[in-house]
């Protein structure tokens, strides 16, 4: 029979097996998820019944009269390549039930790699997979980038970025008052970005002056959407490391800190450590701390290490998180990370995401 008849017709056992129907519609999700894919490869999947605590689903995969059963693991965000060795765990709980196949929404080629080296099947939404067991291969890359997901259109402009950067970072909106004082906006306007958003389904209406806010979903769109802080930027190169430009310009006391934010490698490399920082952007209000710049100027980003803007849209300053150095918003330097691009630059920006989704 087959796959997707298959979890058809045996989805309402499993709908009377089961108390919780939620882990039904998810386990059911996944496998078909699975099944598109790989049966658009050639492969007959089967679903392999009551998938067992601990894991997502199972699934029966046949081709050229090779038949292998599946263990899956479903993420909503695929690993770093850093995290695989971390989950061999995962991996020996699933080996009981079946050989491990990973289900996440986009697995680039660098991570596949990293997953084959350590023994995982895996399969993604965006129609790339890489199914191995003994007598059976199904691999196909179609998609070299994250397919891109539409969203709603944010409002704009520098309260309206001020009001949905404080959301990510609380996960929630306090009142319509303190809202429009903190992003320095009139009543009414902080009531009409509040109802666009929630219109949108960025927020949720908890109480009367209480809004939760789907974190994950506005980052992404605000990564998506935001058009750049403005102002012209200025490039000097230093000799010193960018992490002790930074410390200099902070222990002159040139730059207070409601004046001064730090971004890019640098700021990443305080948030979530990943690789040596080998450029910074600062955010400054004025020029007057430029003056204190150990550096030189440089002909373009391309000869510099350092960078220096002095913003139109001053929500890059919001105070959110403090360490060592006064850093910009956190999603301020996903956006900084992205902007000067690389693939270490692009991973160190997964991982602040990832950072301030948890915290």
């Amino acid at each position: 029979m087959g796959s997707a008849a298959d979890l058809r017709e045996g989805a309402g056992y499993i709908h009377k097996s089961y108390k919780n129907i939620s882990t039904v519609v998810i386990m059911v999700f996944v496998i078909m998820n699975v099944v598109r894919v790989l049966e658009g490869l050639g492969a007959e999947v089967r679903s392999g019944g009551v998938a067992p605590d601990g894991v997502d689903a199972v699934v029966d995969v046949v081709l050229d009269g090779v038949e292998v059963r599946f263990a899956v693991e479903e993420k909503r965000r695929a690993p770093f390549a850093g995290e695989v060795p971390a989950m061999a765990s995962v991996h020996e709980r699933l080996e009981v039930v079946g050989r491990p196949l990973l289900l996440a929404p986009y697995i680039s080629a660098s991570l596949g790699d990293a997953l084959s080296l350590k023994r995982w099947s895996w399969v993604d939404a965006a129609g790339n997979a890489d199914v191995r067991a003994p007598g059976l291969r199904v691999q196909r890359r179609v998609s070299s980038s994250p397919p891109k997901v539409k969203t709603e259109t944010l409002p704009s402009g520098s309260g309206s970025w001020a009001i949905i950067r404080s959301a990510i970072l609380r996960g929630f909106v306090e009142s319509v008052t303190v809202t429009a004082r903190e992003a320095g906006i009139s009543q009414p306007r902080a009531s009409q970005v509040l109802a666009r958003l929630t219109a949108a389904g960025y927020l949720e209406r908890e109480t009367r002056s209480r809004w939760k806010a789907d974190r994950e979903r506005l980052v992404d769109a605000f990564l998506d959407q935001y058009g750049g802080p403005g102002g012209s930027p200025r490039w000097f190169y230093s000799l010193d490391a960018p992490m002790v430009v930074a410390q200099k310009l902070v222990d002159s006391g040139a730059a207070r800190i409601r004046e001064f934010a730090v971004s890019g490698d640098v700021a990443a490399d305080q948030l979530s450590p990943w690789r040596t920082p080998t450029q910074v952007t600062f955010y400054l209000t004025g020029p007057s701390a430029v003056s204190h710049l150990d550096a030189v100027v440089a002909r373009g980003p391309e000869d510099a290490n350092i960078e220096v803007i002095i913003p139109d849209d001053t929500s890059v300053f919001e105070p959110g998180v403090t360490g060592l150095l006064p850093l910009a918003h956190p999603t301020q330097v996903m956006w900084d990370l992205m902007r000067h691009g690389g693939g270490d630059r692009e991973e160190a920006a997964e991982r602040v995401r990832s950072w301030l989704l948890t915290r």
